[in-house]
């Protein structure tokens, strides 16, 4: 026992000085934090991805991010998609002509229904980062948000608050739903503590709130009858306008980690670019490979058409390489 003691003590030095030699290296070896990511300023090129037209029929994958086991049905075309919604290999597709809303798995080729969801020419959709489907039921005034594995988990319903919802974001890392309503000329912002309303600017350039898309600390509210959208802080104020002269007839919009703004527009049967002090960027449907576009969404690098007239969805890589 008294050599022991001894050989313990050692023992225990010795386990110590391995431990703060290790720590000494961490901190030595410690990467210097980065410079900030700065926003492509040049032209955008698209690269076709792949070209998406059913899946194999599969359940719902688990509540964790599991995904479903591949080639548990048969393979079910899609028929007039729409609205989509896109983050890593979950797509969201709005088929208004099936009435259903599925969640395709990229990965696996799966396609599985969300039960209860709806699917109007009119539904709008987003995913959360835990993968939760957010589907805005316009015609019920209401917004439902599902779990990956299909559970139904919230409901908020816009009543006289939000008496026409039409389209809707996700802000704060998805803690905050913004719903836009096209009647009352605002937004409502809900988080976990309640629901408040976000009146635009009193500007009379300002008429309508008919789509959103979050970028920073920056809204951008799509303004259908001034062919415009207007750059507004999280506060309410009115930072600038994109687009001015060249949207004719915008139906949707979305922006990108570097909060640049697309916007499809219907006349032009085009999707376009929006930039300050530059001219907007077209991509026409023939060069998005799309003969009638339904909608689109964009993750990352990656910027999803889907074709209602074709019955498929079209996915491309944006092609600008991000300078640090």
């Amino acid at each position: 026992m008294r050599l022991a003691r001894p050989l313990l003590r050692a023992c225990s030095v010795g386990i110590a000085l391995v431990v703060l030699a290790a720590l000494a290296a961490c901190v030595a070896t410690a990467p210097t934090p980065r410079a900030p990511i700065e926003p492509p300023s040049g032209p955008v090129s698209l690269s076709p991805y792949r070209t998406l037209q059913g899946g194999f029929l599969s359940p719902p994958g688990s509540a964790l991010g599991m995904p479903a086991r591949p080639g548990t049905g048969a393979f079910v075309k899609l028929m007039a998609p729409t609205a989509l919604a896109l983050r890593g290999n979950d797509l969201l597709i709005v088929d208004s002509a099936a009435g259903r809303v599925w969640r395709a798995d990229l990965g696996l080729n799966t396609l599985t229904p969300i039960a209860g969801a709806p699917a109007t020419p009119a539904t709008a959709v987003a995913i959360g980062p835990d993968l939760s489907a957010w589907v805005l039921d316009g015609a019920s005034r209401q917004v439902l948000r599902f779990s990956r594995d299909g559970r139904l988990m919230q409901t908020w319903r816009g009543g006289s608050v939000s008496p026409s919802p039409v389209a809707m974001a996700l802000a704060d890392g998805g803690t905050t739903l913004l719903v836009a309503d096209d009647s009352l000329r605002q937004w409502i912002e809900v988080r976990p503590a309640g629901a408040f309303a976000a009146p635009m600017p009193q500007d009379d350039a300002v008429r309508g709130v008919d789509g959103l898309a979050v970028g920073g600390d920056s809204v951008f509210v799509l303004d259908r009858l001034a062919g415009v959208v207007h750059v507004v802080r999280r506060g309410g104020q009115l930072a600038g306008r994109l687009g001015q002269g060249e949207l004719k007839q915008p139906v949707a919009i979305a922006a990108d980690r570097f909060s640049r703004v697309f916007v499809l527009d219907a006349q032009d049967r085009a999707v376009k670019l929006l930039a300050a002090g530059r001219p907007a960027q077209v991509f026409e449907a023939a060069a998005l490979r799309v003969q009638q576009i339904g909608g689109f969404a964009i993750d990352e690098r990656l910027l999803a058409v889907s074709d209602r007239l074709t019955g498929q969805v079209v996915i491309h890589v944006l092609g600008d390489e991000v300078r640090r």
